[in-house]
C-alpha cells in the first residue's frame, strides 16, 4: 500500500473521530439546553401585568418611595448590626483596640431593633402592594366579561364604565330571583343612580336562566344578561376560592362607575343602602361625588 493511501486512510479515521466527538458534544449541549428549558418552564411566571403594576403605582404613588427608604434604612441597620457584632466578638477575644464591650452590645441591640422595625414596615408595604395588585387584576379580568343589554347590544363591563354602576349577583336561580325581587323594590332609585343588575346563575339552573327569564323591556336600563357563561363561571369560581366561600353560597359584587369594586360579599346585596347612599348619575351630588363612594384606602 502506498504512503498516499495510508495517509488518506489515517485522515479519514481522524475525521471520523472528530465527527463522533462533535456529535457527542452537540448531543450533550442539546441535553443541557433541554434541561435548562425544562427548568425555565418550571419557574413561576409573572403574576401581574405591567398595566396592573402601573395602576397600582398610580393609586399609591408614595408606596415606592416608602419602600425605598425602608429598605435602605433596614439594610443600613443590618450592616451596623454586623459591624457591631464583629466588634463585640473581637473584644471578647481580647482585642486591645476595640471599643468597650458594653458599647458594642448596645450598638448591636439598637441596630437589630432598627433592622427588624424597618423590615416590618417594608414587608407591610410589599404585602399591601400585592393585595392591591391582586384586586386590580381581578377588576381587569372582570371588565373583560361581556353582557347583553335588553336592546340586544353586546358590551363588556369595561364599556359601561362612566355610565353604569354594575352589581353582579351570582348564585343559584332562587338566589338570583330573590336578588332581582329585592332590587325591584328600589328600582326607580337604582336606575336614577345608574345601577345595572347582572344576575349570573351558577349551579343546577345555570344553563336555562337566560331562556327562561329574558330581560323585560321595562328593565332595559336595570338588568343585563351575562354572555359566555364559562368565562363568568371561571371568574366567580376563582373569587370564591380566594375568599374561601362554598360553591352553593350566593355572592354579589358592586362596582363603581370607574370599574373598581366598591363592595362585595355573600348573602343579599344591600340595594336599599345603594339607593340611599349613591348619588344620581345626572348630578354631582356634592363635592365628593367624583370619588363615587369608598372602596378602601390604598396608600
Amino acid at each position: 500500500m502506498s504512503s498516499k493511501v495510508r495517509h488518506r486512510g489515517g485522515t479519514n479515521r481522524l475525521r471520523a473521530v472528530f465527527s463522533s466527538k462533535r456529535a457527542h458534544i452537540r448531543g450533550h449541549a442539546t441535553l443541557v439546553t433541554r434541561a435548562a428549558g425544562d427548568n425555565d418552564s418550571k419557574l413561576p411566571k409573572e403574576k401581574f401585568s405591567n398595566a396592573t403594576k402601573m395602576r397600582s403605582e398610580a393609586q399609591a404613588p408614595f408606596r415606592v418611595a416608602r419602600m425605598f427608604f425602608f429598605g435602605a434604612f433596614g439594610a443600613n441597620a443590618g450592616l451596623g448590626f454586623g459591624i457591631a457584632s464583629l466588634q463585640t466578638i473581637t473584644k471578647m477575644l481580647g482585642a486591645p483596640n476595640g471599643p468597650p464591650l458594653d458599647q458594642s452590645l448596645q450598638n448591636m441591640g439598637i441596630n437589630f431593633l432598627c433592622a427588624v422595625f424597618f423590615g416590618y414596615l417594608y414587608k407591610r408595604d410589599v404585602d399591601g402592594r400585592d393585595r392591591q395588585m391582586s384586586r386590580i387584576s381581578r377588576e381587569e379580568r372582570l371588565s373583560n366579561l361581556k353582557v347583553e343589554l335588553a336592546g340586544g347590544k353586546v358590551v363588556t363591563l369595561y364599556d359601561l364604565r362612566g355610565f353604569s354602576r354594575v352589581v353582579v349577583v351570582a348564585g343559584n336561580k332562587e338566589y338570583c330571583d330573590a336578588a332581582i325581587e329585592n332590587a325591584s323594590q328600589f328600582k326607580d332609585a337604582l336606575i336614577e343612580r345608574g345601577v345595572l343588575l347582572v344576575p349570573v346563575v351558577v349551579g343546577s339552573g345555570a344553563q336555562g336562566f337566560t331562556a327562561q327569564d329574558p330581560v323585560p323591556t321595562e328593565d332595559r336600563k336595570f338588568r343585563a344578561t351575562p354572555l359566555s357563561f364559562d368565562k363568568w363561571n371561571r371568574w366567580l369560581e376563582e373569587q370564591k376560592s380566594e375568599a374561601k366561600i362554598g360553591d352553593g353560597v350566593g355572592v354579589y359584587v358592586g362596582l363603581r362607575m370607574d370599574g373598581r369594586v366598591r363592595s362585595s360579599g355573600k348573602g343579599a346585596p344591600p340595594f336599599e343602602r345603594f339607593a340611599n347612599e349613591l348619588p344620581p348619575t345626572d348630578s354631582w351630588g356634592g363635592v365628593m361625588d367624583g370619588f363615587d363612594g369608598s372602596v378602601g384606602v390604598d396608600t
